[in-house]
């Protein structure tokens, strides 16, 4: 339920749709997947699971019950932390209890949970906004649902404890935490500059944006050199090792790639809806079902196949070339474009991103040791998270600024910091106070830019499909 509306936010007082989208909940999730990543390496994963869904809920209930929207930003803050540990929990406890031959398909069914669970959060959470129960009850009902799900999960899940020659005492000292904060803090610095610049909330040459662009190189700088070092530490917190390993990198990189292709669909599509269409948020969410659909039944169709024909270069290559096709026809979406065009370019992309979304676990944890599967599924997790707060933030930024561009030439006398809330959500009333002319001439800007937003998309694709022809042409041996 990480995606809900800007009711929520009209509520408890305007506060831009970037920010709240892209520096709370992803600060928690990208900045600590390699703590949960080293804490699932060196204690049970059980525990840990259980301990994540714990923080989620606490941070759900947080949000549930703010009543400023300092009070949400903690809350999503301290779900995202929770979250993290979930998915990163969930991608070990599979790994570990599967053989390489059957990993890809159950894997699979973790993507196709994901999914589902990125376009049916907005679904609810705008049903639960524009009922009586009030937009509270999207993330209330995180709790109700964890209350019959742990005691399933406590029964059922097993424990997996991995044998470490250390004490519990001495495991807990040699996480390093110093990496962990250095880590957060990179991660929390770009992710502001996505936020707030380029008239979001500052321009890109001001004094803050300077400030925060000097904080982000010296953080990454002594990430990096904190760990290629380590000091004060004798287990680093990431696997630095796999920088320096070409396949490991691709893979990270695909890994990215295909969550990108997905995140940026998912938050750009109900934008069209709204604006073209002048759909509720929950009739816009709903027209997302396609894609997640073609997402979802081409995941778990694939699964069954891969193991039969695991040569996984022409996995990525066919599906970097159909996501390709599907992104290049999204990027044509202008004011007249119907609906089922668009449902129709959204399952070809589906089809071709859903093979691949957990592909890069299967092949990774495959060419490792045993014992440092846990440090290779902490990687790729970064990747999937890191390629989640980016993309997401980098297609925000480009269509609030570009709409923005386009609207302030179609309206001279109209301040920039007008448009922008209008854009994102707050209750403006521009497009009621204006001519029928400007406002069609404004709807048709907007969705030319929500179109324009998937070239970011398509470059991905274009990357994947050439670094795709870098890999081995190998049979993954299962």
């Amino acid at each position: 339920m990480a995606n809900v509306r800007p009711s929520v936010i009209d509520t408890l007082g305007h506060i831009d749709m970037l920010t709240w989208l892209s520096v709370s909940y992803p600060m928690g999730e990208v900045g600590a997947n390699p703590l949960w990543g080293k804490f699932n390496q060196q204690f049970n994963n059980k525990i840990l699971y259980l301990a994540a869904v714990l923080i989620f809920e606490v941070g759900s209930a947080v949000i549930g019950s703010a009543q400023s929207i300092q009070a949400v930003i903690v809350g999503r803050a301290v779900a995202g932390f929770g979250g993290s540990g979930i998915y990163v929990g969930t991608i070990n406890i599979i790994s570990g209890i599967t053989i390489p031959a059957e990993r890809t398909k159950y894997l699979n069914f973790v993507g196709m949970s994901w999914s589902l669970g990125t376009v049916l959060g907005p679904i609810v959470g705008g049903a639960f906004a524009d009922s009586a129960a009030t937009w509270r009850w999207a993330f209330y009902i995180n709790i109700c649902i964890a209350a019959f799900s742990v005691p399933v999960c406590i029964w059922l899940v097993p424990s997996i404890a991995h044998a470490v020659p250390f004490t519990l005492v001495e495991r807990i000292k040699r996480i390093d935490y110093l990496g962990a904060v250095l880590f957060l803090g990179g991660v929390v610095s770009i992710v502001m500059v996505l936020g707030f610049g380029g008239g979001t909330d500052y321009d890109w040459k001001s004094g803050q944006m300077i400030g925060l662009y000097v904080s982000t190189v010296v953080l990454w700088m002594a990430f990096s050199l904190q760990q290629g070092l380590r000091l004060l530490t004798v287990d680093r917190i990431f696997p630095a090792q796999f920088a320096c390993n070409w396949e490991m990198v691709n893979l990270f990189s695909w890994t990215a790639i295909a969550i990108a292709n997905i995140v940026v669909t998912i938050y750009s599509l109900p934008l069209f809806f709204q604006f073209t269409y002048g759909d509720s948020s929950l009739r816009s969410a709903v027209y997302t079902l396609p894609f997640v659909l073609s997402v979802v039944a081409s995941a778990g169709v694939s699964g069954p196949i891969f193991s039969k024909y695991p040569i996984y270069m022409a996995w990525f290559a066919g599906a970097s070339a159909v996501m390709l096709i599907g992104n290049g026809l999204l990027s044509t979406l202008d004011y007249n474009t119907s609906r089922g065009a668009i449902c129709g370019y959204t399952i070809l992309q589906g089809v071709g991103v859903g093979p691949v979304i957990q592909l890069g676990y299967t092949v990774g944890q495959t060419k490792v040791p045993h014992s440092i599967v846990p440090q290779v599924t902490a990687f790729l997790t970064c990747a999937q998270m890191a390629g989640l707060a980016l993309s997401l933030g980098i297609a925000t930024s480009v269509f609030l600024n570009s709409a923005t561009d386009d609207i302030a030439a179609i309206l001279p006398g109209t301040t920039r910091g007008f448009i922008k809330a209008s854009i994102n959500g707050a209750r403006t009333g521009l497009l009621e106070t204006i001519s029928p002319e400007d406002r069609f001439r404004v709807l048709q800007a907007i969705a030319r830019n929500i179109g324009r937003v998937f070239y970011m998309n398509i470059a991905g694709a274009a990357l994947g499909f050439l670094s795709s022809l870098t890999m081995k042409r190998e049979r993954l041996t299962l």
